[in-house]
């Protein structure tokens, strides 16, 4: 073989490693970018079944960057949290039904069922 074939080879493996290598940390940051997401907004916890328990997120509003104000269901007590970089506060505290209630929707649908207009 001559020279310029192998120098021709050696290009064509340079340059297929270069794209290899890019590939994978497109990949990656793909990856982590996922992770990232699914910790910001919660997808982890629920699809690691974290939502069961005592303890249950049942809203988040986002505020602002790494500000929001959580409700908590923590046995028969709703907890309003306010949570920063800086901490966690307890806003209002209130004694909540044994169940669950229903989302706004529900509510109204129930409501217009019983009350029709007239």
């Amino acid at each position: 073989m001559d020279n310029a074939t192998l120098t021709g080879a050696g290009a064509g493996l340079g340059l297929a490693s270069v794209k290899m290598a890019a590939a994978l940390l497109l990949i990656l940051g793909l990856i982590f970018l996922a992770l990232a997401l699914m910790k910001r907004y919660g997808l982890a916890a629920r699809l690691q079944g974290r939502t069961s328990g005592a303890l249950r997120v049942e809203e988040r509003v986002a505020l602002g960057p790494r500000k929001q104000l959580v409700v908590v269901r923590f046995l028969n007590k709703l907890l309003v949290l306010g949570v920063t970089d800086s901490g966690i506060n307890l806003i209002a505290e209130h004694q909540a039904d044994n169940e669950p209630t229903p989302d706004f929707q529900t509510t109204l649908d129930q409501e217009a069922r019983e009350n029709p207009p007239s």
